[in-house]
């Protein structure tokens, strides 16, 4: 009888994940492509196979994480203005950054990838777009600061606490999400006696 042959681990996949954990480690611009070769037991011409250099490394591990943010968007962008939709989006956004833990924490920590392209580019048209999504159409500047804390404040949580009970970190920030993004009350007008 002939043993079934063994599923080989996806040598692309892998290098990505050797990757994060040097860049993790070294940040972007303190590692090289020899480290990742060398953490996977690889030449750096196999390395070259898949990927030609840090920058499409980068692109490729951020890539999936803004297509799947931007699917989110897409599919919460057509829905009436409500609590209820807005309670919904904050939900599958953390939902869809705690998948995306190792990443946030290491981007957290290494600013300087902020400015790559891979991660800037249209930053600031879905930064946009989440404003309106969680505090509506009309944000006042006290608005647009409540929302920044709170989606700033997810992605910072998700980095301080990596190895947190994910259950316990997720309810955690949902009640904090909830707590900045509650509508504010007007203030009640003086009675004048």
């Amino acid at each position: 009888m002939r043993k079934p042959a063994t599923a080989r681990p996806d040598t692309r996949a892998r290098i990505l994940d050797a990757a994060l954990d040097v860049f993790s480690e070294h940040g972007f611009e303190g590692s090289s492509l020899q480290q990742i070769a060398d953490r996977l037991d690889l030449t750096k011409a196999a390395l070259y196979y898949y990927f030609r250099s840090k920058d499409e490394l980068l692109e490729a591990l951020v890539e999936p994480a803004i297509t799947g943010l931007t699917e989110i968007l897409d599919g919460c962008s057509g829905e009436p203005d409500t609590p209820a939709r807005r309670k919904a989006f904050m939900k599958q956004y953390l939902d869809y950054f705690l998948q995306q833990r190792r990443l946030i924490a290491y981007i957290s920590r290494d600013l300087a990838t902020l400015a790559h392209p891979a991660i800037s580019a249209g930053n600031e048209e879905r930064r946009a777009r989440m404003e309106a999504l969680l505090g509506g159409s009309e944000l006042d500047f006290s608005d647009q600061v409540r929302v920044t804390m709170a989606f700033g404040g997810m992605q910072a949580a998700i980095a301080q606490y990596p190895d947190a009970d994910e259950s316990d970190l997720r309810e955690a920030l949902l009640d904090a999400g909830a707590a900045l993004l509650r509508p504010r009350r007007e203030p009640a007008k003086k009675h004048k006696a």
